[in-house]
């Protein structure tokens, strides 16, 4: 490796094309960890030349370091550099020059020439030669960076988006009005004074503002730099690390190959859009964090982590996402194109798994497993989701699927733990590819796994310990109420028959207590006979079974907010004036003049009914098409 010091000037006046390789990252820079320090840097070299006596520049400033390796020359191409570490810094500095750029033609300054070199190759044209920019990114930040690169002004750059602002725009493009916004104030409004401190800003570029550039030489190994080196303040997933990993071979079966994988298989985890940006101004699908116990992980890595684990058939540590990855591809025989269309695959599945659309079987139980956050599960669905029907019949998948739900809800309702659960369905996921690979009922292996254990910490309760718990068990917890508003939700699904109209449930619906948190004794007295449970006190008691399920609805929040902790008649008419939903109607006919505990058990009972139908329990092993598969 060859080290440099280089200017901003060294690295772009040269005719010269950075290319980004295949295997990075797309450009993931934001304001506040990296664009606000980087124009922090430029302004403090700025304002210092301006302060000194002389035109020479008082100090330095380093950018960091930038990784590259040199191409040989084709015949009159370019010549290019292949960027192996340092792309989010190379990229964010050509978009803060084309804004510089942009202004300074706006304004008169005498640095637009300087400017137009350090961002177009000499006689080429932007518009037809990809060639003309200093800088060519990864496919998926092709379009938005020739956009701003090109539009030649901000107003031009927010026509080409129709006006978008903010959290509708791409990143380059936000980070371009950024640039430009913060070089206008730096500027001022003086007419004078403007284009020299434009050109204040272009001088820093020439002398004060520094990188370390080191050029590989053969024999180098990128991936090995590329793993050990990350760009500034934002570390590589090991998703990252995978890509890289995988099109670095992919570069190696021949040119044009790597580009016509990624479009194919991988173009969509860099593509694929959220409607808006979150508050790191990140909008990619696949790059939105998810919650996984007490962190968040990005989706993709949690996909990859997920991936792996149905096929190594092993207990994997997260942190060691991509060594874990490594070995197993390093032992596989499939073809990378193999791999990548079954990644691909694998991956629509489990985008449904986050984002469940329509009322299947898949789809209800994707949206209770959020509530639960019972991650563990998700190789073993990957694994029945991506079976053929000839494997695993349709009929057979749903009883499958409404087997696993029951295991889950009931263990949830009766308050056992889920710490085994990692080595429990990993079992489950193993007999279950057994039974595929012998021929044998995907789902009869999937069910006496279910039933095989007694033990606390993998039982499939039964009918007596679930009703048990349905009764006394509190259900609502201030810190999770999703997780007892999708029980209700199942109730309520479990409520309608064809009698009813077929509505779909508004996903902001709150849970309400019916015997309120704070009502007052007054308005809720005692039950004659306290249902009691070992040493309790009636307020110990009334604590617990008011968050029990037969005490809690749903309603809208403006319903709910309207009747709160007022007694319990007015509560009732309210709740009859105002909500359509079957969990309610039992109100209209017969409201009942007070309300206590007496009255919540019986509502359990009640309500239990429709939990059995819910989530049923298979007593033995039988084959799915002599059970009544639920609707709910």
């Amino acid at each position: 490796m060859q080290p440099h010091k280089l200017t901003v000037n060294d690295v772009f006046e040269k005719e010269r094309r950075y290319v980004i390789p295949l295997y990075q990252r797309a450009y993931v820079w934001n304001r506040l960890d990296q664009w606000e320090p980087l124009w922090d840097d430029i302004r403090r070299a700025t304002e210092e030349q301006l302060d000194a006596q002389a035109d020479a520049v008082t100090g330095t400033h380093f950018l960091g370091a930038v990784v590259w390796s040199l191409s040989k020359i084709v015949g009159k191409s370019v010549p290019r550099a292949e960027v192996v570490d340092g792309q989010q810094r190379l990229t964010t500095l050509q978009i803060f020059l084309a804004a510089l750029r942009d202004l300074a033609r706006e304004i008169g300054s005498a640095s637009v020439g300087r400017l137009e070199r350090w961002t177009i190759n000499p006689d080429r044209n932007p518009a037809l030669d990809e060639e003309a920019f200093k800088v060519w990114p990864s496919l998926s930040d092709r379009d938005p960076f020739t956009c701003v690169l090109t539009a030649g002004s901000r107003d031009n750059l927010l026509r080409n988006y129709n006006g978008r602002r903010d959290t509708h725009l791409p990143r380059m493009a936000a980070a371009y009005l950024y640039f430009d916004e913060a070089i206008r104030d730096f500027a001022g409004a003086d007419e004078a004074l403007a284009p020299l401190r434009i050109d204040a800003i272009t001088g820093v570029m020439l002398s004060a503002l520094q990188f370390v550039v080191i050029e590989l030489e053969h024999g180098d190994d990128p991936q090995v730099i590329f793993e050990t080196l990350n760009a500034r303040g934002q570390p590589l997933l090991p998703s990252d690390l995978i890509r890289n990993f995988v099109f670095l071979q992919a570069a190696n079966l021949g040119a044009g190959r790597g580009e016509a994988l990624y479009e194919s298989y991988w173009k969509q985890f860099d593509a694929t859009r959220e409607d808006t940006l979150n508050e790191t101004g990140e909008n990619r699908f696949w790059y939105e964090e998810e919650q996984q116990g007490r962190l968040k992980r990005p989706r993709i890595d949690l996909f990859m982590f997920y991936y792996l684990t149905l096929h190594t058939e092993k207990e994997l540590n997260i942190g060691q996402l991509f060594r874990e990855f490594s070995r197993w591809r390093a032992g596989q025989k499939t073809s990378l194109e193999d791999f990548l269309r079954d990644l691909k695959t694998s991956s629509e599945h489990f985008s449904r798994l986050l984002q469940p659309k329509g009322d299947d079987r898949l789809a209800r139980l994707a949206r209770r497993l959020q509530a639960l956050d019972t991650g563990t599960v998700y190789p073993l669905l990957l694994f029945l989701t991506t079976q053929p029907n000839s494997l695993l019949p349709r009929v057979e998948r749903d009883q499958t699927l409404a087997d696993l739900e029951s295991f889950l809800v009931r263990r949830f309702i009766c308050g056992l733990t889920n710490k085994s659960y990692n080595k429990f369905f990993l079992s489950v996921l193993v007999r279950s590819k057994q039974a595929a690979a012998e021929g044998k009922s995907i789902a009869d292996a999937v069910r006496n796994e279910l039933l095989r254990s007694k033990e606390p910490t993998a039982v499939w309760p039964s009918d007596d310990d679930f009703a048990r718990a349905w009764a006394t068990r509190p259900l609502y917890v201030k810190s999770r109420p999703d997780r007892a508003a999708m029980v209700l939700r199942a109730i309520e699904a479990s409520l309608r028959t064809s009698r009813n109209e077929n509505v779909s449930l508004p996903d902001d619906l709150t849970v309400e207590h019916l015997l309120p948190q704070k009502g007052s004794l007054e308005d809720y007295t005692y039950a004659a006979a306290m249902p009691l449970i070992d040493d309790e006190t009636p307020q110990k008691c009334r604590i617990r079974i008011i968050d029990t399920v037969g005490n809690l609805t749903l309603l809208t929040q403006p319903l709910n907010s309207s009747i709160s902790n007022g007694p319990f008649p007015g509560k009732a008419t309210a709740i009859i004036e105002d909500s359509d939903l079957r969990l309610n109607a039992w109100l209209r006919r017969d409201p009942p003049a007070v309300w206590n505990e007496a009255k919540i058990i019986e509502r359990s009972k009640a309500l239990f009914a429709y939990a059995l139908t819910a989530w049923p329990k298979a007593e033995a092993s039988v084959k799915p098409a002599d059970v009544a598969v639920s609707n709910v």
